[in-house]
């Protein structure tokens, strides 16, 4: 991991359940982010002229272009079901759900947000305090209504399924700890697009089937009740023998 890390933030990311952090992305976007070997911001690619991506979010309402915007436990599926409609993407319909190890929110310069980061300016805080704030009992939310931490919440989400972080760029490749498809026919067309293209990534990141994390009400379910849906391991050898 490069960039100076917050040992406070560090030490409490250690001790929290929180599993990973999640992005979202059109796939198309895959190739790149594996031939550079890191995920990049927006602004970052905006500069580059060399750079073929499509952004998820052209607006950046949060204010913070030069972060890449992440969720923590789950994906903010309100938010993907709002950005798989935008003009600029919908003749790309293919999205990923890429996992990333927690760790990169301890970066400096990583903010945290207790809800959706582009509701109102000054809500993402960096430190310790923001982290916790993400967790804590009651948290004010979309349309004001309070959103609160019952017995059955997922003890690893935070309060408000909204929830974000905006991480420190660019992230490096070796903290993609798995790459999510909707089906398996998916993830078996981009497997086949990126040998294609030359840059599948690294052995060690694994390709998972989730139709849930793709899904608001699954998801939601899962932070408020702990209702997990499956996460499936896919392998393109063992789909290869699979087909007739």
């Amino acid at each position: 991991m490069t960039g100076r890390v917050n040992t406070e933030v560090a030490a409490a990311l250690a001790t929290m359940p929180l599993a990973r952090l999640t992005h979202f992305s059109p796939a198309l976007n895959l190739p790149s982010i594996f031939a550079d070997q890191q995920l990049r911001s927006v602004k970052d690619l905006s500069e580059d002229v060399r750079a073929c991506y499509r952004a998820t979010d052209l607006q950046r309402l949060d204010g913070y272009p030069d972060r890449v915007c992440c969720s923590m436990q789950y994906p903010n599926g309100f938010y993907f079901d709002i950005a798989r409609r935008k003009d600029h993407v919908v003749n790309y319909p293919d999205w990923v759900c890429l996992l990333l190890d927690k760790s990169v929110a301890a970066l400096e310069g990583t903010l945290f947000c207790p809800r959706n980061a582009a509701a109102a300016p000054g809500l993402a805080v960096p430190g310790v305090t923001g982290l916790n704030g993400c967790y804590a009992a009651a948290v004010r939310g979309q349309g004001g209504q309070t959103r609160t931490r019952s017995p059955r919440h997922d003890p690893g989400s935070p309060t408000d399924v909204q929830a974000e972080v905006l991480v420190t760029t660019p992230v490096p490749v070796s903290a993609i700890q798995a790459i999510v498809f909707p089906t398996e026919a998916a993830a078996s067309e981009e497997y086949g697009r990126l040998e294609r293209f030359g840059t599948l990534p690294p052995n060690g990141i694994r390709w998972v089937i989730s139709p849930g994390m793709f899904d608001k009400g699954t998801i939601t379910a899962a932070v408020q009740n702990s209702r997990y849906f499956p996460e499936a391991t896919w392998s393109s050898v063992a789909s290869s023998k699979a087909t007739p």
